[in-house]
């Protein structure tokens, strides 16, 4: 991610703007810019963006056109909209398109506290190669032990097994982090020896694929005999 200009008025803001920038990054192999600046005509901030290409149907809220040398992207963010935080889940559901936070009750509950559930959640499937991944919350209210939340993770593929989570119930992030974390951990070692056991299996199919055409080959020359030497040839004639 590459921060151009960050311009609105209010040091403070632009610090924390930067900031919240840096932290959103963008994904493995892309290249992005972006700026902010006043807009006072509008009365609003106006975010622009140079990067990789978008579907249109899961962005409709912001600008787009395409370019050969990226598509870009812009936005208005008027009054209560101009808050960093605001902003920033905004460019975190373009920029990371393939983390598709759906339904979030939370938000109700404690817009604080969803922040910081769907952050812990991003923060561990940034680095995952599934895509699209689809993250969906669930609140549970029950007994003395108060509100609990709950997490689901789904991915969907037409050309890889599917994979699907739910968390446990759940008091905090950081529970719900390292539960997550531990989740991505097992999966990966369980597709790692299934990888290993379809190379095992195809190394074994091939080796047996060779002995059946070296055992045919033996009955062939049996079958047939020894081919006689020219001057056996001759003799016999």
């Amino acid at each position: 991610m590459s921060i151009g200009r960050v311009a609105v008025g209010d040091a403070e803001t632009e610090r924390v703007l930067r900031d919240v920038l840096s932290e959103l990054g963008a994904p493995p192999g892309e290249e992005w810019t972006v700026s902010v600046t006043p807009n006072s005509g509008a009365g609003a901030w106006e975010v622009s963006l140079q990067g990789a290409p978008r579907l249109k149907s899961e962005h409709i809220d912001w600008e787009s056109v395409h370019r050969a040398d990226g598509d870009r992207y812009r936005k208005l963010f008027h009054k209560a909209e101009r808050d960093p935080q605001f902003l920033k889940r905004a460019l975190r559901k373009l920029l990371w398109e393939a983390i598709q936070f759906r339904e979030n009750p939370v938000w109700s509950v404690d817009p604080v506290l969803a922040e910081a559930f769907e952050k812990a959640v991003w923060t561990e499937l940034r680095h995952e190669e599934m895509k699209p991944l689809q993250v969906r919350f669930g609140v549970w209210r029950e007994g003395p032990d108060g509100t609990k939340f709950v997490c689901k993770v789904e991915y969907a593929s037409a050309s890889d097994r599917p994979w699907s989570w739910w968390s446990s119930l759940v008091r905090t992030p950081d529970d719900l982090q390292h539960e997550l974390q531990k989740a991505l951990v097992a999966r990966r070692k369980r597709r790692a020896a299934q990888a290993l056991a379809a190379k095992s299996a195809a190394a074994r199919l091939a080796r047996r694929a060779r002995m059946a055409a070296a055992e045919a080959a033996a009955k062939s020359a049996t079958v047939l005999g020894p081919v006689p030497r020219p001057a056996e040839q001759r003799a016999s004639a």
